[in-house]
């Protein structure tokens, strides 16, 4: 846990590179190999650099999302599921704000393409996460419940566990409560890879329904601007990296 935390808060470009940049500063500066620290202190600059650009930025992340092909809802593929399972993002307790702007882009586009599949074969709905901002006074699931019961799912259809805080203890609490063993898995296109692992783990198969796509099928590689977004698509990138590494050697 204090590795996915610590992974949590490093991912960002933001954070980690400055913080290279320091260190290799203050062993150039402390240490006898002056020279080589001094050089090796550009690194991180180099690629804060990268990461703010779009061309690196995209490739980053679609090396995550380029397994996961789209399944349109129509298609056949998807039903053969015992169930659909939506992986919690977040949800913002603003009674002041609209409807749809407490939820973020990632929770927005799982819950509403997990509703449409519904729509087009109803299929049993599995959620999990506990409470996860301080202020907060309901579950994640709980809140993903309502979003569905909101579009017209009938409550009998959705199956919660106010269990897990990120994606390692959501599957296993959405383990603990599944009928079945193979679920038609809504994500994020990039977290995808990673939340498959954790359900093999479970011995649950998996169809990818993969949403949130931060890169494009076809890029051509372009000059632009340094820019926030591709930092944020970066650090989204590096976060799962960290976690597929957290996965392989640390589970």
């Amino acid at each position: 846990m204090l590795l996915a935390l610590l992974a949590s808060v490093v991912s960002s470009p933001l954070v980690h590179a400055p913080l290279l940049f320091l260190i290799f500063r203050v062993v150039a500066t402390l240490g006898t190999q002056r020279v080589l620290y001094n050089c090796l202190s550009v690194i991180p600059i180099i690629w804060f650099f990268l990461c703010s650009m779009t061309y690196p930025s995209i490739e980053l992340i679609k090396y995550l999302e380029s397994p996961h092909p789209t399944v349109n809802i129509e298609s056949d593929q998807w039903k053969s599921a015992d169930a659909i399972v939506v992986l919690a993002c977040n949800y913002y307790e603003e009674e002041n704000f609209p409807y749809v702007s407490r939820w973020p882009n990632c929770s927005l586009q799982r819950n509403l393409q997990a509703v449409l599949m519904y729509k087009t074969y109803p299929l049993p709905i599995y959620l999990a996460g506990d409470v996860l901002n301080r202020t907060d006074s309901e579950s994640q699931a709980e809140h993903n419940k309502s979003f569905f019961e909101y579009f017209g799912v009938p409550t009998q259809s959705i199956h919660t566990i106010s269990k897990g805080t990120n994606t390692e203890t959501e599957v296993a609490a959405i383990a603990s409560i599944l009928n079945g063993n193979k679920v038609a898995l809504v994500t994020s296109a990039s977290h995808l890879t990673r939340a498959i692992k954790y359900f093999d783990a479970f011995d649950i198969e998996t169809i990818a329904i993969p949403v949130e796509h931060l890169s494009r099928r076809h890029t051509s590689f372009t000059i632009g601007l340094p820019s926030a977004k591709n930092l944020y698509r970066s650090e989204r990138a590096i976060h799962e990296y960290l976690g597929l590494i957290y996965q392989d050697y640390f589970l």
